[in-house]
């Protein structure tokens, strides 16, 4: 049902220390989601992937079973305060389809953060996508990562345009081939928080969000897309935050109507 209310109900995108860049154990998490008074709470650590061992920062293949005895914990003491989701954030590249199918035999969801794609036979980081041609490789990454139906949502689909200072029209319609195919195989899109967390940048005297990007949302608002909200917190403390209201306002100033919860598993 969409958000009628304001009041956040749940999050699925949380991050804890076994990722080696955040804080808070699985149980930090769930304490501090019932403080907060939400309905559902999804962990979704990085996973670990041998692919991108060496370029990024997640959790490895031995922190795993940790990640997992933590969830079983905390769903068997806190089951009868509030939905707990098994998750995982990673990248999408087609080798590694067997990897997800092992993922998912013992997580609810994957949700897609796509922090790299493959140009010229090599990884590139996707804060580092300046040119078109790595723009339609992330954009062709994402479509085929949704028609896999490994994930629930995409987080921060709209971080391509990370640097980008003007949107072409050309930036449009890959950010509209995006959302059609988000709208087709029902993967909803994430505003995320996070972004707003790391604060707004001045360009032509004008202050804006690197991510959540105006004009990306501005399309989906077009469509029937599904749209949350999530904090993507990388501590306890940022799963209701002033970035997440933040979040809420953009999105309401926009006029997109924010999903309160998601079919998980």
């Amino acid at each position: 049902m969409p958000l009628k209310n304001k009041i956040m109900k749940s999050n699925y995108h949380t991050h804890t220390y076994l990722c080696h860049h955040a804080e808070g154990t699985v149980e930090d998490y769930v304490i501090k989601a019932i403080e907060f008074g939400l309905k559902n709470i999804g962990i979704s650590d990085h996973a670990p992937l041998i692919f991108l061992e060496d370029r990024s920062v997640r959790m490895s293949l031995e922190d795993y079973p940790i990640y997992l005895e933590e969830l079983k914990q905390a769903i068997d003491k806190f089951k009868d305060k509030i939905n707990i989701y098994k998750g995982l954030e990673i990248e999408y590249f087609p080798q590694q389809k067997k990897h997800y199918e092992e993922l998912l035999t013992n997580v609810d969801y994957l949700t897609l953060g796509q922090h790299y794609i493959e140009s010229n036979n090599k990884l590139k980081s996707i804060y580092h996508v300046k040119e078109i041609e790595d723009m339609q490789i992330y954009i062709k990454t994402l479509i085929e990562a949704m028609k896999s139906g490994y994930f629930k949502f995409i987080s921060h689909p709209d971080i391509f345009l990370f640097n980008q200072t003007n949107i072409s029209d050309e930036m449009l319609y890959l950010s509209r081939l995006l959302i059609q195919a988000a709208e087709k195989y029902d993967v909803a899109l994430e505003i995320n928080a996070n972004g707003i967390r790391k604060g707004k940048i001045t360009v032509d005297k004008k202050s804006r969000y690197r991510y959540p990007r105006k004009e990306f949302w501005e399309l989906v608002k077009q469509s029937k897309v599904k749209t949350i909200i999530s904090s993507d917190a990388h501590k306890p403390k940022y799963l209701f935050d002033e970035a997440i209201i933040e979040a809420y306002k953009f999105a309401r100033d926009i006029g997109i109507e924010v999903e309160e919860e998601l079919v998980m598993n």
